[in-house]
């Protein structure tokens, strides 16, 4: 409560005053009786002398101090202002790192965040709100802008996968979501152990933001890579390479396991310096479709003590390239192996579909079935617009962990022609120059869909070591090679279908079953991110053999798991404005409860004559 003009409370001193008017005895008066025999004895003397009487609560008196002190709080002019609704945003880092298990407790770091989360939202009361978010390879809003008991609700079905925080995007759209409210005091906590990256500077997000740390120091072992090859010489079988990290302060010695196929080929005993990597070689035989390494060593995240990669099969893929010159690409696909390529024009072209079709600088119509890649597209095609035209560019900006650019630099890429790309919904820019998007990649109609917006020959790329090797790595991401070796947690990826399928069932780690509808010739997998094995069995018509990956924690940064504090600085001032709550003023009241105690007063006294 607060008082406009707090002198009116002066006023109040009024009440003694009166309180002193009723203790003051008045001089007795001369009054004529029938006797006063009654009288004899008493103290007359005292009796006369006596000008002050103890006060007895009279409803003249009661009146009359309620009035002084309603009108002098009324002068005063009370306010009641009560505090604004509270809106918390709760933030859960979801990455592989949480996932570890503080010593021999079985809850994770994630459940632990989870746990202190609803002590967060136990103090809430009844009237406040709550948005949760999880944080992983994307963020994610369980839920938004609900009570506090349906936001712990929520909390129940969340968990920690193997892939990174990214907690740039997830403050990003915490700041969106925190202007959306008007009501309320918006405040957001980061439940977290510290292992992201670096979001940059945001600016002022609009909120305040407070990191709560989750997590003890542990002593814990990974394997942090697995690479399988093939071998130069025929007959020699394939060659593995696997990393082994160890981010204890002290040297650990472990047990290493080489499987092929589940089936156990090898065991080694590795020592791995204090904070150090160590990287080992083993062969193993051809026709392994499973390469797995694992650490028999027991450490706070047993999840990423195991790597698994596939080995591409040896299957044949028919691929048709619609060119009128198709010599340079031409020689990149069939430099590729298990590659049949059916070289077709533009003007023979009858929009049949292969299972890859190539399109080097023609759309037709009507895009054809099957997974395409699509080369230097021609301008006024509405799917796929070109704005523009830029000449002597360099690559400003690409994603080098993305499938198509593995094992490729763009950093010395200089094109002496390229066009601007304008994406369409469905696109995601791989790499683009300072004029616009190059590279583009993408789900439409259910079919995956590369776009390089370039000719090779005219812009001086097929001169260069990189050209081959991303076509090589655009083949294998239309042919599901974006599974294989390895899935990367939260990735979405496209899974080729044979023809006749109508569904696929996928089998994840934790034994649930899901079905995947097929939309064109392919299903999407979307929001992966558990550690571990996949099975995909096809059902249909012309169903093909189950295949399987893996997604494995490769993350060096989250298998270190040391909980540290975020090394970012948000300003995160409230720089928006505080929701207006209007006081509700008592002062009216307060004066009207005092003029009803004046007016009783005056009657009362009035009735006693």
């Amino acid at each position: 409560m607060t008082f406009l003009q707090p002198a009116g409370l002066w006023l109040l001193g009024l009440i003694p005053v009166i309180l002193l008017i009723h203790l003051l005895r008045s001089r007795p008066r001369r009054e004529t009786v029938p006797s006063a025999f009654l009288w004899r004895g008493l103290d007359r003397e005292v009796s006369a002398s006596r000008r002050v009487r103890p006060s007895r609560p009279t409803l003249l008196l009661l009146l009359q101090l309620l009035f002084v002190a309603a009108i002098a709080l009324a002068v005063a002019g009370p306010r009641v202002t009560a505090p604004p609704r509270r809106h918390l945003f709760v933030l859960l880092d979801a990455s592989a790192s949480m996932l570890a298990r503080e010593g021999v407790a079985t809850a994770s770091r994630f459940d632990e965040a989870a746990r202190q989360a609803r002590l967060l939202l136990d103090d809430l009361g009844a009237q406040d709100r709550a948005t949760v978010l999880r944080v992983g390879p994307r963020p994610k809003v369980l839920a938004e802008d609900v009570e506090p008991a349906e936001a712990r609700a929520a909390l129940d079905g969340a968990h920690a996968g193997a892939g990174s925080a990214q907690m740039r995007d997830a403050l990003l759209l915490l700041s969106d979501l925190g202007r959306r409210v008007a009501d309320a005091a918006p405040e957001a906590v980061v439940l977290t152990d510290g292992a992201f990256a670096d979001p940059g500077d945001l600016g002022a997000l609009g909120l305040p933001v407070r990191f709560q740390l989750v997590g003890r120091p542990g002593a814990n072992q990974a394997v942090a890579a697995l690479q399988v090859q093939h071998q130069p010489r025929p007959g020699a079988g394939l060659a593995a390479l696997a990393r082994v990290v160890n981010y204890a302060d002290t040297p650990a010695r472990l047990p290493l396991r080489l499987l092929a196929d589940d089936v156990p080929l090898e065991t080694r005993e590795v020592e791995v310096a204090a904070r150090g990597g160590l990287e080992v070689a083993f062969t193993v035989p051809e026709g392994a479709r499973r390469v797995t390494v694992a650490l028999g060593a027991r450490d706070p995240l047993p999840e990423d003590d195991l790597a698994e990669v596939a080995v591409e099969a040896s299957q044949a893929r028919q691929v048709s390239l619609v060119s009128r010159m198709p010599e340079t690409l031409e020689r990149a696909l069939r430099s590729i192996p298990n590659l049949r390529v059916e070289t077709i024009s533009p003007e023979g072209y009858t929009g049949a579909g292969a299972e890859l079709v190539v399109l080097d600088g023609f759309l037709p119509e009507r895009l054809p079935g099957g997974q395409l890649l699509i080369v230097n597209p021609p301008s006024g095609r509405p799917g796929l617009p070109i704005v523009g035209e830029a000449r002597s560019v360099e690559v400003s900006d690409w994603d080098a962990r993305h499938p198509l650019l593995r094992s490729v630099d763009l950093s010395a890429v200089r094109l002496v022609r390229a066009s601007t790309l304008d994406p369409p919904s469905w696109a995601r820019v791989v790499a683009e120059t300072a004029g616009g998007p190059l590279i583009l990649e993408g789900q439409e109609d259910g079919r995956s869909i590369v776009v390089l917006g370039f000719d090779p020959v005219n812009s001086g790329v097929d001169r260069m070591l990189a050209f081959p090797l991303l076509v090589s790595n655009a083949v294998a991401f239309l042919s599901g090679g974006e599974l294989a070796p390895s899935l990367p947690a939260g990735r979405s990826a496209t899974l080729p279908v044979q023809p006749g399928v109508r569904e696929v069932q996928l089998e994840g780690p934790e034994g649930a079953v899901r079905t995947l509808p097929v939309t064109g010739a392919s299903v999407r997998l979307d929001g992966l991110e558990l550690p571990g094995r996949y099975l995909a069995r096809e059902r249909g018509e012309g169903a093909g053999a189950p295949r399987t990956f893996t997604i494995n924690i490769a993350d060096e940064a989250e298998s270190d798991i040391r909980p540290r504090q975020p090394a970012v600085l948000l300003a995160t001032s409230p720089s928006a404005e505080q929701p207006s709550v209007t006081p509700t003023e008592i002062w009216p009241a307060l004066l009207s409860l005092g003029l009803a105690a004046l007016g009783a007063e005056w009657w009362r006294f009035g009735r006693r004559g």
